[in-house]
C-alpha cells in the first residue's frame, strides 16, 4: 500500500518530538529482521485451490456458471468458484489446454477457445491434435457444468502461444486472432465468427514472424479494434491498425512500437499489454521484452500513446539497469492498491530471474514492490492474470502455481468501483469484450477495457475494477462499445459492483440510482 503520510520530525512542536520519536522508533523495530511485516499478498493455494500447482500453465479467469464470482481455466482443469471461499476442480471433456474466454455464440454463457498450447516452453502439440484449434461451446446450467467441442477452421500455423477476441468487423460476434510460432508456419491468422460459424481465408493471414503475445484494443478510439503481436527471435513488432471493416495494417514502425531495430535486431517479445498508465484516457502499451545482456537488444518498455492527433508512442520508461533480468515473459496490468494507478506485475522464465511486481506511482515513474508486498522469490512461469475472485474490491493474483489473496481492502482505505458490462447480444458481443469504461477523478481520466487476452495468452477476469484512491463521491462513467457509441452514467456510488450492458447504438445519458454496495448490486437505469 502507497503511504499517504509523512513523519514531518523536524517541523514538529517540541512538545510533540518525545512521542514522535518514540513512533518512530516502534516503526523500526517492526522492520528489523525478525519482526518482518507481511505484505498485501497472501498465498492462499493450499486453503483455496488444493492439488493445484501448475508452475507453467496459461490461466483465463471467466465467470462460466454466470453466478457473480469469476472462476478459473488453466490446463487441462476448471476450477469453479464457490461464492469467493475456495474452488472446486472440475475434470472437463478433452482437457482444454490453455485458452481464452469469449461468448462466441451470444447465448450469455462464456466459452473457452483452446488455442493449441502445450508445456512449460517450447513443447507444443500441433494443428488437428486433441485441444488445439479447439472451441468449448458451454453448455452448463446452474446445476451442472458442460462443455461440447465445436469443429473451427484449419488454421496456417501449426502452433500458437496465443490469441486475443475482438469483433474485428463489428458485426456484433467476437472473432479471433490466433498467433503463429515456431515449429512450422509462422503465420498469423483472423478467424472470424458469422453468427457463431468461424471462417478463414488467405487474406486473412497475417504477420510472418514468429508470434508469442496477442493483445487487442482500439488504442485510436476510432470504433474498431486494433492488434498488437509481440513477435520473438529479435523480429519487429506489429500493430495492425484496423480499417474498420476487419482489415488490418501494420504500423508499428511509424506509431513507433515496433522496437528500435538496433544493428537489425528488435526484441524477442514474448507478451505484451495494453493500459492507461498515465490516467489520461488514452491507452498506453508495455512491451514485455525478454532480452539477452547484449544493449541492442530491447529491453522491456513502458510506451505513451500521443492521443487524439495521432503520431508516435513515446518511450516513458525501460526496464533497464538495476530493473533489468535477463528473462521477461508475460505481463499482466492492474491496480492492486487502489491507488487509481495500474501496476505491473511480470513474469520471468530463467532460473535466478523472479517475477516482480512494479507499482505504479505516477508520471511514469514505477517501484520495485515485489518483496513487500509478499510476493518474493516466485518460481519461473508465464502465468500471470487478475481478478477479484472474492469480491471484496480488490483485485488478487493467479502466477507460478500459486494464488495469491490481495488484502487491500483489508488493511487500506483507499475505495474502488468495478463495472461489469454485457452486450446486447446484437451489436455488441454478449461479454462485451473491447468495451472501454473511463471515469475522471481529480482531473485525471482513468481507462479500464475488457480484454480479449493479455501478456503471452493470459485473460484477467472480465470485469472491470478501478481503484479510487481516497475519492469517496458520485462518479460519472463514460462506456464507449467496441463500435465507438458512447453512454455516460451519472452519480454512482464507491464501493460496489455495477452493471450495464453495451449497445453499439448511441444511448442517452442516465443518473444512477444510489443502491446497496454489494458485490451484486446493478443500478435499474
Amino acid at each position: 500500500m502507497k503511504d499517504s503520510k509523512s513523519f514531518g520530525l523536524l517541523n514538529a512542536p517540541d512538545k510533540g518530538k518525545k512521542a514522535l520519536l518514540c513512533a518512530l522508533m516502534v516503526v523500526v523495530f517492526i522492520w528489523l529482521p525478525g519482526f518482518v511485516q507481511a505484505g498485501n499478498f497472501q498465498d492462499q493455494t493450499a486453503k483455496l485451490m488444493p492439488g493445484y500447482n501448475d508452475q507453467w500453465a496459461k490461466v483465463a479467469w471467466g465467470d462460466y456458471n454466470n453466478d457473480g464470482y469469476v472462476d478459473i481455466m488453466t490446463r487441462g482443469a476448471l476450477w469453479r468458484n464457490n461464492a469467493g471461499t475456495g474452488f472446486t476442480e472440475i475434470a472437463i471433456k478433452g482437457s482444454p489446454g490453455p485458452g481464452l474466454w469469449a461468448d462466441f455464440d451470444n447465448d450469455g454463457r462464456l466459452d473457452y477457445y483452446d488455442y493449441g498450447y502445450r508445456g512449460g516452453s517450447i513443447n507444443y502439440e500441433p494443428n488437428g491434435k486433441s485441444g488445439a484449434n479447439v472451441m468449448y461451446r458451454n453448455t452448463s446450467t446452474s446445476t451442472t457444468t458442460s462443455f461440447q467441442p465445436v469443429p473451427m477452421p484449419s488454421r496456417p500455423m501449426g502452433k500458437s502461444s496465443g490469441a486475443s477476441f475482438a469483433d474485428f468487423d463489428n458485426n456484433g460476434f467476437v472473432d479471433l486472432y490466433v498467433g503463429g510460432y515456431e515449429g512450422g508456419v509462422n503465420t498469423d491468422a483472423v478467424l472470424f465468427n458469422n453468427k457463431g460459424v468461424f471462417t478463414s481465408s488467405s487474406k486473412d493471414h497475417y504477420n510472418k514472424s514468429p508470434a508469442r503475445g496477442v493483445t487487442t484494443c482500439d488504442f485510436d478510439r476510432d470504433g474498431d479494434q486494433d492488434v498488437y503481436v509481440s513477435n520473438y527471435r529479435l523480429v519487429a513488432n506489429r500493430l495492425l491498425q484496423n480499417d474498420g471493416k476487419g482489415n488490418l495494417k501494420d504500423v508499428g514502425v511509424s506509431k513507433g512500437v515496433a522496437g528500435d531495430g538496433g544493428r537489425g535486431a528488435w526484441g524477442h517479445t514474448i507478451g505484451s499489454a495494453w493500459g492507461d498508465f498515465d490516467n489520461d484516457g488514452y491507452m498506453d502499451l508495455f512491451v514485455g521484452n525478454f532480452s539477452h545482456p547484449a544493449s541492442y537488444q530491447d529491453r522491456a518498455q513502458f510506451l505513451r500513446n500521443p492521443g487524439a492527433g495521432g503520431g508516435k508512442f513515446q518511450l516513458k520508461k525501460a526496464l533497464d539497469g538495476d530493473d533489468w533480468q535477463e528473462s521477461y515473459a508475460s505481463p499482466s496490468l492492474g491496480d492492486y492498491d487502489n491507488d487509481g494507478d495500474l501496476d505491473l506485475f511480470f513474469t520471468t522464465v530463467y532460473g535466478g530471474n523472479n517475477p516482480r511486481l512494479y507499482r505504479n506511482d505516477g508520471n511514469w515513474t514505477f517501484t520495485n514492490v515485489t518483496a513487500e508486498e509478499g510476493l518474493a522469490n516466485l518460481s519461473q512461469t508465464y502465468t500471470a492474470a487478475w481478478a477479484d475472485f472474492d469480491n471484496d474490491g480488490d483485485l488478487d493474483l493467479i502466477t507460478a502455481g500459486k494464488i495469491f489473496v490481495n488484502n487491500e481492502s483489508d488493511t487500506g482505505s483507499n475505495h474502488w468501483l468495478k463495472v461489469h458490462l454485457t452486450g446486447d447480444g446484437t451489436t455488441v458481443n454478449s461479454a462485451a469484450i473491447g468495451s472501454q469504461v473511463r471515469i475522471t477523478v481529480n482531473g485525471k481520466t482513468m481507462t479500464r477495457q475488457v480484454e480479449g487476452g493479455t501478456g503471452e495468452g493470459n485473460q484477467n477476469d472480465l470485469t472491470l475494477h478501478f481503484g479510487l484512491g481516497n475519492y469517496s463521491g458520485l462518479l460519472n462513467l463514460e462506456i464507449t462499445s467496441p463500435t465507438g457509441a458512447v453512454r455516460k452514467i451519472k452519480g454512482v456510488s464507491v464501493d460496489q459492483t455495477v452493471k450495464y450492458v453495451v449497445t453499439g447504438a448511441p444511448v442517452a445519458p442516465a443518473r444512477a440510482k444510489n443502491i446497496d454496495k454489494t458485490p451484486t448490486a446493478s443500478p435499474a437505469n
